[in-house]
């Protein structure tokens, strides 16, 4: 049930409407069903996943909390942490590790033929998993008491508004929301609905024309085009998951925010960085707070050695990679990504180190070359992103430098257009970070003019295909 559809239109107005009518424990309850409903929409076979996961789960962190023994909290952390990566490690990377083990054979001269299982990746479960991971890793941290409720804990788990691609929500973030009584305010429908539609708008008009436009016909042949297009093609690219994927939050936020609840940012304008470390400050956040807390500094995050530090990061990082997609190409995106980090943080150590030698000054110029160059580099980056595997990587590359066909991508009216929504948004949230625009500079007549206008865009302009989210196949 796509966000982007009318049957999604319906069966959210559906339950916001049976939702306010009840009670905060039928809320819940209704809350509940309606998010298994919405699953079993995709597929109804991988439900039980969801629920298995959650009974796992519920029981482990009562028993981390109430048990006196470590030894026994550490085994039903174990217990927790082996049901949920194990199904993660089936259905997702069960080929790739089979796949893998073979291709280390052959090289050694002992050849085994192909196996392939058959295996349907359920969709959101790399979401899911995580989530419902945080509620026993918290309580093994004494963050977080266990719930006395089953239901509350099940739907928290199971929240359909950010199941399938996050935000990746804390039970500590949600839980007490849950409990909570909720009370319908006017100012929550309003903006849960603006929030919707700037989602809508990033994901169906500016992403998806993106994509149809220019980026499924480079990336399907790039061999035939000159570098100029395969330029337009690795920025469009980094466009439209950004729109993709920050438009499904936004509609999951807002979806949400009509129902009483608040849930965690997961971006903030992220091609506004200026270093990669800054930019994971500011894209898919919620995910990058996971690795942190629970992988990252577990390992000694970086305050300890040099030769710790660059291991803890490469280990972070190649997982994160893995994370995305069974393949070594998300392992190398992931690699490429830690090793610029690093990068970052050795050139801010020689800068420390010398800085009353050096003359450093923080210019505008300045900025923007630190700005410009991230930004290419993130998009050289992200391409791999797209990419099926190494040698497709290589091949791009190689026609950027000239060596692929001739052919011109042509840009149409809506094609700019989209290019030009997507600058209009970063622009604003540059104004807005630099307290040169205020929200209170538009007048609420404006704001509704605005609103009216993007809806009757939309109408109009969105492209006959639909494009699939990019982050549902993770």
């Amino acid at each position: 049930m796509y966000f982007c559809s009318l049957d999604y239109f319906i069966f959210i107005v559906v339950v916001f409407f049976l939702y306010w009518s009840f009670s905060t424990k039928k809320q819940n309850i209704l809350l509940l069903i309606s998010s298994y409903v919405f699953y079993s929409y995709w597929d109804w076979r991988f439900l039980s996943l969801i629920i298995l996961s959650t009974f796992v789960d519920y029981i482990c962190g009562s028993k981390i909390y109430f048990s006196n023994n470590q030894w026994k909290k550490r085994k039903w952390l174990f217990f927790s942490l082996a049901v949920n990566l194990g199904l993660l490690a089936y259905f997702k990377y069960a080929n790739f590790f089979i796949d893998s083990f073979i291709d280390m054979t052959n090289i050694t001269g002992i050849y085994i033929s192909e196996v392939t299982l058959k295996i349907t990746l359920p969709i959101g479960i790399s979401f899911y998993t995580f989530q419902s991971l945080s509620y026993t890793l918290d309580i093994y941290r004494k963050e977080l008491k266990p719930t006395d409720s089953f239901v509350e804990f099940a739907t928290f788990v199971a929240f359909f508004p950010q199941l399938v691609a996050g935000p990746i929500v804390r039970a500590k973030e949600f839980l007490y929301q849950l409990e909570s009584r909720r009370v319908f305010k006017g100012q929550d429908l309003q903006e849960g609905c603006i929030r919707f539609l700037f989602g809508l708008f990033k994901k169906a008009f500016i992403a998806d024309t993106i994509a149809i436009q220019i980026v499924d016909p480079i990336f399907s042949n790039p061999g035939n085009y000159a570098p100029g297009s395969l330029t337009i093609g690795l920025i469009g690219f980094t466009i439209q998951v950004y729109c993709d994927f920050s438009g499904y939050s936004d509609m999951a936020i807002g979806s949400a925010r009509i129902m009483g609840f608040k849930l965690p940012e997961n971006f903030n304008y992220p091609y506004l960085a200026k270093n990669f470390p800054e930019f994971w400050n500011r894209w898919h956040l919620t995910m990058g707070r996971f690795f942190r807390d629970y992988l990252f500094i577990p390992l000694g995050g970086s305050r300890c050695t040099k030769p710790k530090m660059i291991r803890n990061t490469t280990i972070t990082w190649s997982i994160i990679g893995l994370w995305h997609g069974a393949s070594w190409i998300y392992v190398t995106w992931g690699l490429l990504h830690g090793f610029f980090i690093l990068l970052n943080s050795f050139i801010l150590r020689i800068k420390e180190r010398y800085a009353a030698s050096l003359i450093i000054e923080h210019s505008l110029f300045n900025s923007l070359i630190s700005w410009f160059s991230t930004q290419a580099i993130l998009c050289l980056v992200s391409g791999y992103f797209r990419l099926t595997d190494l040698n497709s990587g290589k091949n791009y590359l190689l026609g950027l430098a000239g060596k692929g066909g001739n052919e011109q991508i042509i840009l149409t009216e809506m094609g700019i257009i989209a290019f030009l929504a997507f600058s209009c948004e970063h622009i604003w949230g540059w104004l807005k970070e630099n307290g040169i625009w205020k929200d209170s500079v538009q007048s609420n007549n404006q704001q509704a003019i605005l609103y009216v206008v993007m809806i009757l865009f939309l109408y109009h302009a969105l492209p006959d295909k639909e494009v699939p989210f990019i982050y549902f196949q993770f």
